[in-house]
């Protein structure tokens, strides 16, 4: 790999730990055949992996003197999920490998993505580890996953792992203003709200009706705190449809009431400039009088919450006995 002076770009999503790393193996030529991105989702995994991308072509000088990188398109390769099945099929994941092992149409790296790799099948699975075991020159493979328990321990142990975190209110206001012409004042509000995912962040500020209806549901979770056991209980019923709650439509009220109870902490230690809904403070105020120590007990149960929803747990019947406990 040739040397470059040039930084690298790397889109502004804040998740410096993993830009920082990819850019040291960049420019040292030190790359693993295969990384998995972890984390939640709208932190920046797929951003970051085209980027990627973008920045191996670079240091390995095969783009155009214009740096358009179209023409190394025929070297990327992305596998994900149909939209109507629930898992990436063995046959597919066999293509994918198949055009990997094909001459690279620039003579350059080529690159495979997969995306919510913890949708790949257990044949899939398989069929991609022989290919880990037997490493290919000029070959790098990127597995995009929100649960990196999902995938074969083997894998995982053959693989670089980068962790994304949430990132700080700021980095996210800061992804906003670089991204779209929006007002200060916009993407403040957005950031705030967006519990450190800049790309949902993003969705909401090109889509202001999905941040009015994400907004009006904080505010019915925000209500439930404030109700009677008959009430929450009685909205737990009609919101989920019986028994038809989601995993992910559960993860979401969790992840809510998680960032309302931190509100209601940092109201308590005098830190409202740090709010994530600054418009609930007065009635938080005003409705509650709790003790910093009450609301970590709430954040403890909501932590054995998510647990119980990582274990196959009924959603249901959780969120039912946060409303006892709420």
């Amino acid at each position: 790999m040739a040397d470059t002076k040039d930084r690298f770009d790397w889109p502004p999503i804040g998740q410096d730990k993993a830009v920082a790393f990819l850019d040291k193996s960049l420019i040292s030529g030190k790359l693993a055949q295969t990384y998995i991105f972890a984390g939640p989702r709208d932190l920046g995994k797929s951003s970051l992996a085209l980027a990627f991308a973008r920045n191996l072509w670079q240091s390995d000088r095969r783009s155009d003197a214009s740096g358009n990188f179209e023409s190394l398109n025929s070297d990327l390769y992305i596998l994900e999920k149909d939209a109507d099945k629930q898992a990436i099929g063995v046959e597919a994941t066999r293509n994918f490998i198949k055009r990997l092992g094909l001459s690279s149409f620039m003579n350059s790296y080529k690159i495979g993505i997969v995306k919510e790799a913890e949708t790949l099948s257990a044949e899939s699975q398989s069929a991609l580890l022989k290919t880990l075991e037997e490493p290919r020159t000029q070959v790098v493979i990127i597995l995009l996953t929100e649960k990196l328990e999902s995938l074969l321990p083997t894998i995982i142990s053959r693989s670089q792992v980068l962790y994304f975190q949430p990132v700080k209110s700021a980095a996210v206001y800061d992804y906003l203003l670089a991204s779209l012409d929006i007002k200060r004042s916009t993407a403040k509000e957005l950031a705030a709200a967006s519990l450190g995912r800049p790309l949902q962040a993003l969705h909401w500020a090109e889509n202001q009706d999905s941040y009015h209806d994400y907004f009006q549901l904080v505010n019915q979770l925000f209500t439930f705190l404030k109700s009677d056991l008959a009430s929450r209980l009685d909205f737990i019923n009609r919101e989920s449809g019986g028994d038809k709650l989601s995993v992910e439509d559960a993860s979401l009220w969790l992840d809510i009431w998680e960032s309302l109870w931190r509100d209601a902490l940092l109201l308590s230690l005098g830190q409202e400039e740090y709010l994530r809904y600054p418009s609930l403070a007065e009635s938080w105020q005003s409705n509650f009088n709790l003790s910093a120590e009450s609301v970590l007990d709430r954040l403890r149960q909501l932590v054995q919450a998510r647990r119980y929803l990582q274990g196959s747990v009924n959603p249901k019947n959780i969120l039912e006995s946060l409303a006892i406990y709420f």
